[in-house]
């Protein structure tokens, strides 16, 4: 089927760019293009054809405004409707928007629900005369589900890492819903929403085939034994990789990747930034979060408040700043899913 809408994204900072591609691709009858240099897009401009532009403002060749004038000097391109992306866009810079000619100005970090919305907004007015039916409306029917015997498979998994590290399995279901939660409010599709909630409570698998004497040490652990102890990443994603189910491949990834840290000093890999998956940033949030809130046998739990002051500090050094903003933005949700599921105080965890 050929696409009903082509849209054309323009943003220095992949982060942004592989959020709003998310967004958008996923939908029904709609391409994106996507492009990080300006002078590039310029230089083939002959070639270029969209139906929506989605400009950054600040971009390190040529901003947002003028790269907007320059597209519009084009025929073929002078009518397309341009959408301009701003860190705290003020009056001023609004009014040189206007002036060159694009249609909406939109503040970032990106709120997913107003960026699907001001983009259908300009997808009608490019076609007034268009069906009611629109390529940015949900798609009839819900993604498919994990099917029942890979959701068997996953709880008895959880189950078995949870019961080896004497650890509540409450921690793998709060932590998972923690993390699907954090990926709806980044505007992820909801398929890989209920994907990630299936596979984050295997983050930790790989702690099965450690040492008990490791595992229920409670004092500090000798560089040897944090060596030791960081292999469960790796052992984990060797468990679960090669699995033809998406979910277990998504597991596979999460389980490497969660302790990795968007500054490069996490481990196993030390990536840095955004060559950390999307789904390791994710769960990386969330474990600590969770880790943080609940009680174990060497600490106390953190209050709500002060676990939320941890995240948006260690943002852009532990954290992916954008994750953690679309985590804050939901401190409701997160503050209801602590009160449905709190961890037993009587010693009964592994009952749980």
């Amino acid at each position: 089927m050929s696409a009903k809408l082509s849209v054309l994204i323009v943003d220095d900072n992949r982060t942004n760019l592989a959020l709003m591609d998310m967004l958008l691709r996923k939908l029904p009858g709609c391409v994106t293009q996507l492009q990080t240099d300006a002078h590039a897009l310029l230089a083939g401009i002959d070639r270029l054809d969209y139906d929506i532009a989605v400009l950054a403002c600040r971009l390190p060749q040529i901003d947002g405004i003028t790269l907007a004038s320059r597209l519009r000097d084009e025929p073929r391109l002078r009518h397309k409707p341009i959408l301009l992306t701003a860190d705290e866009p003020n009056q001023g810079m609004r009014g040189s928007a206007a002036d060159a000619g694009i249609a909406e100005v939109l503040g970032k970090p990106i709120n997913p629900v107003e960026f699907r919305a001001r983009i259908q907004g300009l997808a009608h007015q490019r076609s007034p005369q268009a069906d009611s039916a629109s390529p940015w409306d949900e798609p009839a029917g819900a993604p498919p589900e994990v099917t029942a015997r890979e959701e068997e498979y996953l709880n008895a998994l959880v189950r078995v890492a949870g019961y080896r590290e004497q650890e509540s399995p409450l921690h793998s279901q709060r932590m998972a819903r923690y993390c699907a939660i954090l990926a709806h409010n980044l505007g992820l599709p909801e398929e890989f929403c209920r994907d990630l909630r299936h596979a984050a409570p295997l983050h930790d698998i790989g702690k099965a085939r450690l040492p008990d004497a490791l595992l229920r040490k409670s004092g500090f652990l000798s560089p040897e034994e944090r060596r030791e102890m960081e292999e469960h990443t790796r052992i984990g994603h060797g468990m679960l990789q090669g699995a033809r189910s998406r979910v277990f491949r998504m597991a596979a990834e999460i389980a490497l990747t969660h302790h990795e840290r968007w500054d490069g000093s996490g481990y196993p890999q030390r990536l840095k930034g955004e060559k950390i998956p999307l789904t390791g940033r994710i769960a990386a949030v969330a474990d600590v979060f969770d880790a943080l809130t609940s009680i174990k046998s060497y600490k106390t739990s953190w209050s709500i408040a002060n676990a939320f002051t941890y995240l948006h500090d260690n943002a852009g050094e532990q954290f992916d700043p954008a994750c953690v903003a679309a985590f804050e933005s939901a401190r409701e949700e997160i503050a209801e899913v602590m009160r449905a599921m709190p961890d037993p105080d009587d010693g009964t965890a592994d009952a749980a």
